[in-house]
């Protein structure tokens, strides 16, 4: 069978029910009335109200809300609208608003059953997708409280596992899996952390709330585009927290050198401008490689089918073809088209390289931007193959054959590949460099949508296409950057590390590209390649474990990268042994060291206590935190060279 021929369904059902999605109504109303089986969405346009942009509605606000529809319905009517909406606070415009306008084109019977499974989509069990952050830790204790019942009532075995996965997949989470076949013990360690339940929670609650929002029209051209305000709002909040945990949390390395992880982070890629300088240095660089090669750069959008969008452009009208498909649903969608598009292109030994960007449409449904490098004779196959796999589902339908795949040629005369594209880089990251977007929005504002939109539902904005690691490119510029003067008296016929150090300390990818083989080269057949930690687990002589190489639920740490290796020569760039230190630990410089002592020797003897209390069970030892991603491995190997 070819590999396109069946792609991916965007309607699978998983068997414990998809909340995210709208639910085929029941056949009784709210108020105890029969009703017609019918499939309800909000049709129109809605413009969300001052209130409900900012994310919160108090609860001085809810009385007016339900007020709003005194006129509509029972006295029974009434409370089960007010019940509903204190249950759901930040959607409670949204659902007043929509309830007014089906109420009076089709009845207030309708109305009270379409929020009745608007209600429902928000509850799993007895859990409430709208919970606020306490209430939502207080769920979370509970349930991992319930794992450590099991846990201690049948041992770390099968058998607690089964029952802690069934609890979890009661609530839609997906139970971790061993990764050691008969090892459960990490997995149970998990599902009995608060912390575990709390995150899984957390995104649940996140897309559930999102799905619901974009479903009944806050999220479009007309209300909030690429993502709802409350997903916004929450986004905010989420980024305010972690720019207060990296502000007042420290590391400290062997050497007593401090630094909080929010001055490391800044001179990251998580910081957005050095994030997006490197991403054009890389395109820059792909479209340097491609002339000198003499290939041509295409630039190719494809979509999703129509039964994936939410909302209309045009009016922000509901899409009478639409079946529910959640964003992150539409991304596996193209995602598996692509795969199936380059397996294609492999048996025809045509290999591209460049790079994909993902960016939400205005109803939060993604689509894909592709700037690809190949050889001018193969410009007409792959847009032939590209374009007869996008169509393969639902392919007839009005308007596939304009949308669903669009291909624009780069003409250098005209500007460049890097140029055509650094539009939609900076829309995605920051808005910088850019008044507005294409659609006219404020660019900065766009940009925190997207951020939102992508942080949601889990999207990956940013993927190249080809080329050597950039793992390798900045474990060079690491390496070169105390060794300035070495690389200044290279020679032409030094080694490939070299070669490629002066390229990636230079920032030219192009080069770097180049020295490393080319754009297509396997990655395992690179001159240049990382160098891990190895860790060991058990001391072999006496069976020991070492503490320092377990993770916090007891699994092994998972291998880090140390530097470089090259020519059967190994160069490691990180040495240091880095510890987390908590603000507490330096909020109080002044301190004498007696006092420090006397400190430590008080948070040694309550962390026995702790671990007394245990009482073998394997709690995770409190007072060791995660290291930074740093060289903690306990021996080298041989054949090292450090420099």
């Amino acid at each position: 069978m070819d590999a396109g021929s069946s792609p991916a369904s965007s309607t699978k059902q998983s068997g414990t029910g998809d909340h995210s999605r709208p639910l085929q109504t029941t056949g009784h109303g709210a108020c105890g009335q029969t009703l017609p089986n019918t499939h309800l969405v909000h049709s129109g346009p809605h413009r969300a109200t001052v209130g409900h942009r900012s994310g919160t509605i108090s609860a001085q606000d809810l009385p007016s809300i339900t007020n709003r529809l005194d006129g509509y319905g029972t006295f029974q009517c009434r409370r089960f609208r007010a019940q509903i909406f204190k249950a759901h606070p930040q959607l409670a415009s949204g659902f007043a608003h929509i309830y007014e306008d089906i109420a009076k084109t089709k009845g207030y019977v309708v109305a009270n059953q379409n929020l009745s499974a608007l209600d429902a989509r928000l509850k799993i069990r007895d859990f409430n997708c709208s919970s606020d952050s306490v209430q939502l830790k207080r769920f979370a204790d509970y349930q991992a409280s319930r794992c450590r019942h099991f846990a201690a009532r049948y041992g770390y075995v099968l058998k607690s596992y089964q029952l802690c996965s069934q609890l979890a997949e009661r609530y839609t989470l997906e139970p971790p899996t061993p990764k050691e076949q008969g090892v459960f013990s990490p997995c149970i360690r998990r599902m009995e952390s608060e912390r575990w339940w709390r995150k899984k929670l957390f995104t649940l609650q996140r897309r559930t709330i999102e799905a619901v929002a974009r479903d009944i029209g806050l999220v479009s051209q007309y209300a909030a585009p690429y993502s709802s305000m409350i997903s916004q709002s929450i986004r905010q909040d989420q980024k305010s927290r972690n720019d207060h945990y990296l502000s007042n949390t420290f590391i400290q390395n062997d050497e007593g050198q401090k630094y909080s992880l929010k001055e490391l982070a800044e001179l990251s890629v998580s910081n957005p401008a050095i994030r997006r300088g490197e991403l054009m240095t890389r395109i820059k660089g792909f479209e340097m490689v491609a002339e000198h090669l003499g290939h041509i750069g295409e630039f190719y959008t494809l979509t999703a089918p129509s039964k994936m969008h939410a909302r209309f452009k045009r009016n922000g009208k509901a899409n009478p073809k639409y079946d529910g498909t959640t964003p992150i649903e539409a991304h596996q969608h193209l995602n598996q088209l692509f795969q199936c598009i380059r397996a294609k292109l492999h048996r025809e030994g045509i290999f591209v390289y460049g790079i994909r960007v993902v960016e939400p449409n205005h109803d939060g449904t993604p689509h894909w931007h592709l700037l690809l490098f190949m050889p001018e004779q193969h410009r007409r196959t792959v847009r032939q193959i590209f374009s007869e796999y996008s169509l393969k589902e639902d392919g007839q339908e009005r308007g596939a054959s304009k949308h669903r795949f669009k291909a624009v040629g780069i003409d250098r005369e005209k500007g460049s590949a890097a140029g055509y594209i650094a539009k939609y880089i900076a829309k995605n990251i920051d808005g910088a460099h850019i008044d507005y977007d294409l659609d006219g929005s404020d660019s900065k504002a766009a940009a925190a949508a997207i951020d939102s939109w992508a942080s949601t539902w889990g999207i990956r904005q940013f993927q190249f296409i080809g080329g050597p690691s950039v793992t390798v490119w900045r474990e060079l510029r690491r390496l070169a950057s105390p060794h300035s003067d070495l690389l200044k008296n290279a020679k032409p016929d030094d080694s490939a590390l070299m070669q490629a150090m002066i390229a990636a300390d230079a920032s030219e990818w192009a080069a770097y590209v180049m020295v490393m083989g080319g754009p297509i080269l396997r990655k395992k057949d690179r001159p240049i390649q990382p160098l891990y930690s190895e860790t060991e687990c058990v001391d072999e002589e006496t069976g020991e474990l070492f503490e320092d190489n377990l993770g916090a639920y007891g699994d092994p740490i998972a291998s880090r990268v140390i530097g470089l290796q090259s020519d059967g020569h190994q160069f490691i760039s990180r040495f240091r042994k880095w510890t987390l230190i908590g603000s507490d630990s330096l909020e109080r410089e002044g301190r004498t060291s007696e006092a420090r002592a006397t400190e430590s020797e008080q948070q040694a003897g309550f962390a026995n206590e702790l671990r007394r209390d245990a009482n073998g069970i394997g709690a995770a030892d409190p007072t060791r935190l995660p290291w930074t991603r740093v060289n903690n491995c306990t021996r080298v190997q041989a054949n090292e060279i450090t420099i």
